[in-house]
């Protein structure tokens, strides 16, 4: 869950960068407002990240296509005001990012991965919007991993979502050519 606090002013992305951070806080600016996100959730939704950024790692590093972020990477969305959004998982096609980049890069990921954390997990309105949120800004695809019950919604501009559960395969199909994972390799080691 997310709180805002009625602001006096917008907040501009120049100044979310150099703001002083609170340990154990999570911010995005939200067309000006600056947004307090959940503080970090723990398991499953860490080990989820860490499984998932594994086997993209993985892929990337095997045939060397694109570039993968995680953490609390921001990304510049729009300005005026400004907005600043920030995936668990992010990846991008080659070349996208350009050298020498720093702060909030002025781009969409091509991939977000959202993970459902204990608190939104059952809140799929939530993760659903999240999702569509990422597409309108320009996201190729969005994968929404609920650990709860080790599935994945795979959401593309224009297509209906897609659940794939436990058993199913995950393709990257012509965004990640040759990136294949079953489903329950992204929450956890063995079967």
């Amino acid at each position: 869950m997310t709180t805002a606090k009625t602001p006096s002013r917008l907040m501009t992305a120049d100044e979310l960068l150099v703001m002083d951070r609170v340990p154990g806080k999570r911010y995005e600016l939200i067309r000006g407002v600056l947004t307090e996100k959940e503080v970090a959730t723990g398991d499953p939704h860490g080990e989820t990240v860490s499984f998932s950024h594994g086997s993209l790692f993985q892929y990337i590093i095997a045939v060397g296509y694109g570039d993968l972020r995680v953490g609390e990477n921001g990304y510049l969305l729009e300005r005026d005001p400004d907005t600043v959004r920030s995936p668990d998982i992010a990846w991008f096609a080659p070349g996208r990012i350009p050298p020498g980049t720093t702060g909030f890069p002025e781009l969409t990921p091509d991939l977000c991965i959202e993970v459902a954390s204990p608190s939104n997990s059952r809140s799929d309105r939530l993760l659903s919007e999240k999702a569509q949120m990422w597409l309108d800004f320009g996201a190729l695809e969005v994968w929404v991993l609920n650990p709860e019950n080790t599935s994945v919604a795979r959401y593309r501009p224009d297509q209906p979502t897609v659940t794939l559960h436990e058993d199913d395969v995950l393709n990257g199909e012509e965004l990640l050519p040759g990136f294949s994972i079953s489903v329950w390799q992204l929450f956890r080691r063995q079967r």
